[in-house]
């Protein structure tokens, strides 16, 4: 009888040990965040106030994946977009592409597609962007390109990120980037071509992320807005993500 029992409860490890390895080997993975202000590429997505977000991804072993994620979003009720107001009140991506290494750098291409389902058809915020990136060490780089931007505009718009990350005492990360908006799509939608700052650090506590973080941009003049919808000057966030 104790044989048995023995057996058992080995055979019963066995499997639970097997389900763990099957777990942590699952190619689909969950994320959530609450956040005290989205911010995208230095501009306020959400009128400088909290945004719930949340997403799913599927990574396939040699290197390709998919996946969707989504926000609320607040752009107002301006004259920029329409005297009854855009409607906007979600942002739904979905992406795809492939990771590799070769030359001993991490390389990324892929796609988005940005997507505003309750937003006025005829403002056109739809839009879709190609991307390249690699990644060396706590270096990377990324391109990505859209023919025809966001907004009423057919121009294209680009976007050079660069970013520098190393880990600290006590967990803690810090991650500094710069990103250059450029094409005649931006200057079209926001009167001029610039570049947004950010520094942020994070820790995790109890499983969960935690990260403080300060966003600026180098707007200016008419384009410089300090408070509100579409801020694009500087900023600071506070965020509690949870990755599944």
């Amino acid at each position: 009888m104790l044989k048995l029992h023995k057996t058992v409860v080995a055979s019963g490890l066995l499997v639970l040990a097997s389900v763990a390895v099957a777990a942590e080997k699952s190619p689909v993975s969950a994320n959530v965040a609450l956040t005290t202000n989205y911010v995208w590429r230095g501009v306020s997505q959400t009128a400088e106030n909290s945004a719930i977000q949340g997403g799913f991804d599927y990574a396939h072993s040699g290197g390709f994946y998919l996946g969707t994620w989504g926000s609320n979003v607040n752009f107002g009720n301006d004259a920029v977009t329409s005297a009854d107001g855009d409607g906007a009140s979600m942002e739904l991506d979905f992406y795809g592409g492939y990771k590799f290494t070769a030359a001993g750098v991490n390389w990324d291409v892929g796609a988005i597609r940005y997507l505003y389902p309750d937003a006025n058809s005829s403002l056109e915020y739809d839009f879709t962007e190609f991307y390249v990136g690699g990644g060396y060490g706590p270096f990377s780089l990324k391109y990505s390109n859209a023919s025809d931007y966001q907004g009423v505009t057919t121009k294209s718009g680009t976007y050079l990120d660069a970013a520098f990350s190393m880990e600290l005492p006590q967990g803690l990360a810090l991650a500094l980037h710069v990103g250059k908006s450029g094409g005649d799509g931006v200057q079209a939608a926001f009167g001029k071509k610039y570049t947004d700052y950010k520094i942020s650090l994070t820790k995790e506590v109890g499983g969960v992320g935690i990260g403080l973080a300060y966003t600026d941009t180098n707007m200016s003049g008419a384009q410089e807005i300090k408070k509100g919808v579409s801020a694009n000057d500087g900023q600071w966030m506070l965020t509690f993500s949870k990755s599944l």
